[in-house]
């Protein structure tokens, strides 16, 4: 009995830790003096280490703590990384608006500058516009008194013919045309301008002017630049026909003709469109001195409005409606509403005992000696069919 518990005693063992060398070692249980480290053989001293099992259950404990640490480090991220994306998607979409907000208002600031500066550059060049019409007016104006006066006071052709505008051109039409067509009626001594203003015209400039005389009567006269000097555009003031209007209907003189005179629209716009496109208008004569007065009216003249007379006229039309004149002209035109100033071509045809009369060309929509039709042809055609 004794010698077994002495033999398990003195098999027994403990594990022991080296206090110089930090090793574990194998000794029997018990405080010794001589107890020796196995690895670096000094004595240890005292001091016992847990048994391996205990020690790998600290290591397990250790392993499952620092796994442990790094699943709440994980989880920790986790649950930073929805509030961080969120914040940086808010600082980006704040950058972004303000961005947008700066553009916006830099644009706009640029727009308004650039709007300053074209009103500024209008207002300059409406205001220089101003300026030379004035100084055009100031030079032009004495020469169309001097003109318009000479013409009206001189005695024979011949004098008059020196305050027309191209006199050379323009002799033999006056001499053929007062022979057959009195005199305009008109007194310097008793007239007055009423208005004035320049034209342009085509690429050339002309000076507009409406006189009243004392009784009543009322005209315009337009004045071209002749070599320096503002005279008489004499085809416009006399209203020129090549031959007159009433003899020319009843079947005397030429065949065919230029006449300067007046339309009127005999079909609305509803009739037209029931009527395939078409127009029909009116020719009749001016009475000089006296708008509102017209001679007799011709036989009526239908032209497809897709035509150059249908255009011109329909243009005419309208713009006369609307109350505007040609060429950029302030004054309204004197005739009354549904009257029209056209320069046309116009021919006969004898039929037995009848007459047929033909619209040939429709020239000018005014009676001005140029060749400017007063709209564009091109241009009408494609605002209104597109060709």
């Amino acid at each position: 009995m004794n010698d077994t518990a002495m033999n398990d005693s003195t098999t027994s063992l403990a594990w022991f830790h080296c206090g110089k060398c930090g090793s574990l070692f194998e000794s029997p249980p018990g405080f010794s003096e001589e107890r020796v480290c196995d690895a670096c053989e000094r004595l240890p001293g005292t001091g016992v280490w847990a048994p391996p099992e205990l020690e790998q259950d600290t290591n397990e404990s250790s392993d499952a703590g620092e796994e442990f640490q790094e699943d709440v480090q994980k989880r920790s991220i986790h649950k930073k990384t929805p509030k961080n994306m969120m914040m940086r998607f808010i600082v980006v979409w704040i950058f972004i608006m303000a961005m947008a907000v700066w553009i916006r208002v830099h644009f706009i600031r640029l727009h308004q500058e650039k709007e300053n500066r074209e009103e500024a550059h209008r207002s300059m060049a409406e205001g220089t516009l101003a300026d030379q019409k004035i100084a055009l007016l100031n030079e032009a104006l004495p020469d169309c008194h001097r003109s318009l006066a000479g013409f009206i006071l001189g005695g024979t052709p011949e004098i008059r013919n020196q305050f027309v505008f191209d006199p050379i051109s323009n002799a033999g039409k006056m001499a053929t045309f007062y022979a057959m067509n009195p005199l305009e009626k008109a007194d310097a001594t008793k007239l007055g301008r009423i208005a004035q203003e320049p034209l342009t015209v085509g690429n050339e400039r002309m000076i507009s002017t409406r006189w009243e005389e004392t009784d009543g009567a009322v005209f315009d006269a337009v004045f071209r630049n002749d070599t320096g000097t503002w005279k008489l555009d004499w085809e416009h003031f006399a209203r020129y026909s090549e031959y007159p209007w009433t003899l020319f209907l009843a079947g005397e003189g030429p065949e065919e003709g230029e006449f300067r005179l007046l339309a009127r629209r005999l079909l609305d716009g509803d009739v037209e469109q029931q009527a395939g496109g078409r127009t029909a208008i009116v020719l009749m004569a001016p009475v000089f001195g006296k708008p509102s007065e017209v001679g007799e009216p011709s036989p009526e003249f239908v032209m497809e409005r897709r035509s150059d007379a249908g255009l011109l006229l329909g243009a005419a039309f309208a713009a006369q409606a609307e109350g505007k004149a040609l060429f950029g002209a302030k004054e309204k035109p004197m005739e009354p509403d549904g009257l029209v100033r056209v320069r046309v071509k116009i021919r006969r045809e004898a039929i037995g005992d009848e007459f047929k009369f033909h619209l040939e060309e429709v020239m000018a929509c005014h009676w001005m000696s140029s060749s400017n039709r007063g709209y564009d042809l091109e241009k009408l055609r494609y605002d209104i069919f597109g060709e």
